[in-house]
């Protein structure tokens, strides 16, 4: 049979040691410490029985006031305290003593001889304490490495979670700084983007996962909470330095799968690393972009039209989607679709929904006030305002400003977008639902769309891919797949309209499937409100 041994702590050794010093000089104390020129590093002692432990007394003690037989060599083995020195390097003394001694005259050999040994063994013990510390430790920013990364996830339970978060942090152009300023300088900057996610994330697990890339993992954080500080840290780093780091996200507390959490933060912040390096080479016009957006907003050039819904069972108009159109000095108005991707890319595009949601306001409002017959106008909203911190909060004051009824004001929103999951997206619009603006989930049945979003989110209407109404006609699989979504439709109580509708044929094989709403070009192309209310609303 094999016996197992147990390798012995630090303070294991030292105690036996100290042990073996105090009986041999039959003394009150045995000390070993180690100090500076103006501090006292560390303090091992062992005492008689009956003797007041000194140990954190000494240690929270100046060198100034130190005992004797630190200050100073005691070899006289006539003395009431012995203690030996011997040097340890880089200005530092290690020191045995053995205080209180009842045997006089005893020679100081055992204390000359231990000595160094105890000095040896603590460094030894230091040393692989370092060694495992760095084994789950980056040295250079002192956060928690791979192999942490690897162990913490291999030992997480996600049944035990009710929620979990993931943030990853990349740092751009590392490289860059490196070869203009120097490895010192790219350090500093390594060191600094750890030291904020550790401020803006505490008590959550930080990893530096390679030279410029780390995740943070969040256990039972509300979303709200979580969307905060995710916010409060990307704001912190760009004033740091504009574009300093790509940052990515992802929340869960339905099914909570790791590696999915994980890869849906990557993702997000790979694609904003990319939109990253797309400024860069357009030399970051950013400023410049968002001037202009601002000053043709203040200067109304984009303009707001409305593409009607129509119940295609009595053939009239019930309700209206809101679009942007600009209004070109030479061409006229247009479609603003390339710019509009400029805007999505830059971030700046959460400035254009806020304009059309409070655009779609003042025509609810004006409406009330000349006594125009009231519909439904949905506000599409872009990933880039879903995921702004506090919107829920700013669409609902703006509805209060102009005292909308809110049962005829909805936003668009849709789960095709790659930088958010249904769960996020759900958390964002169960907030404006509850400020009794209604939610309308777009694109269902496009590819990039999950059946989930139903299970998941709270919604009033869900709109027909236009994907599935191109190919409604001659396509059998399309028609189920249809008839599947508005039943399900029907068992949730939420509205559908179908959207996309181009011909007349499209129209009356969902009439047959029992379609109420729909929307596209047959019925006509997105107009001015002003030509909307002559249209529709007999103005």
């Amino acid at each position: 049979m094999g016996v197992n041994y147990t390798q012995k702590s630090v303070i294991e050794i030292m105690n036996e040691i100290l042990s073996a010093v105090r009986d041999y000089y039959d003394s009150d104390y045995a000390y070993y410490a180690e100090r500076s020129e103006d501090e006292i590093l560390t303090v091992y002692e062992w005492c008689a029985d009956g003797k007041e432990w000194m140990r954190e007394q000494i240690r929270m003690s100046s060198t100034k006031d130190a005992p004797r037989w630190m200050k100073e060599e005691i070899l006289d083995p006539n003395d009431s305290d012995y203690s030996v020195f011997f040097p340890l390097g880089e200005g530092v003394m290690g020191i045995l003593a053995a205080v209180g001694v009842h045997r006089g005259g005893c020679g100081l050999e055992l204390l000359h001889t231990t000595a160094p040994f105890m000095g040896q063994i603590l460094a030894m013990k230091k040393a692989e304490k370092k060694q495992e510390y760095l084994s789950y430790h980056d040295e250079m920013t002192g956060l928690l490495n791979r192999n942490s990364f690897v162990e913490y996830t291999e030992g997480l339970d996600v049944k035990e979670l009710e929620s979990a978060g993931a943030v990853s942090v990349d740092i751009n152009s590392l490289k860059k700084f490196n070869l203009e300023f120097g490895h010192d300088y790219g350090d500093e900057v390594v060191r600094r983007v750890a030291e904020l996610l550790e401020e803006y994330f505490k008590g959550d697990h930080v990893f530096r996962l390679t030279g410029d890339e780390y995740l943070i993992l969040c256990e039972n954080i509300p979303y709200e909470k979580f969307i905060t500080q995710v916010h409060d840290l990307h704001t912190k780093l760009d004033n740091i330095s504009l574009d300093l780091t790509s940052v990515g996200y992802a929340w869960e507390k339905v099914e909570i799968d790791t590696d999915r959490l994980i890869r849906g933060a990557e993702e997000m912040m790979h694609q904003e690393k990319q939109d990253y390096y797309r400024r860069e080479r357009k030399e970051d016009h950013r400023p410049i972009i968002e001037q202009d957006l601002l000053d043709d907003i203040r200067g109304g050039r984009y303009i707001v039209c409305l593409d009607p819904e129509f119940d295609i069972q009595t053939d009239s108009v019930s309700g209206a989607s809101a679009v942007i159109r600009y209004h070109h000095k030479d061409l006229g108005v247009i479609d603003p679709k390339k710019y509009l991707d400029i805007l999505e890319q830059t971030k700046l595009s959460y400035h254009l929904d806020i304009y059309i949601f409070e655009q779609v306001c003042r025509t609810l409002q004006n409406w009330v006030q000349r006594e125009i017959p009231l519909i439904p106008i949905s506000v599409p909203l872009s990933g880039v305002t879903l995921r702004r911190d506090g919107i829920a909060e700013e669409l609902i004051q703006i509805a209060r400003k102009y005292r909308v009824p809110t049962e005829y004001l909805l936003v668009e929103v849709s789960d095709v977008d790659s930088h958010l999951n249904q769960e996020m997206i759900a958390a964002t619009t169960n907030k404006i639902r509850k400020g009794n603006i209604r939610v309308v989930l777009d694109q269902f049945g496009s590819k990039q769309s999950s059946l989930a979003s139903i299970a998941i989110m709270e919604f009033d209407v869900l709109k027909l891919d236009r994907s599935i109404v191109e190919d409604i006609v001659g396509n059998h699989r399309c028609q189920v797949v249809a008839q599947a979504i508005l039943d399900t439709c029907r068992r949730l109580g939420v509205n559908s309209i179908a959207s996309g509708v181009v011909t007349q044929d499209q129209l009356n094989v969902l009439k047959e499937l029992g379609y109420q709403n729909a929307e596209g070009v047959l019925f006509n192309k997105p107009i001015t409100v002003e030509t909307f209310e002559v249209r529709y609303l007999g103005q």
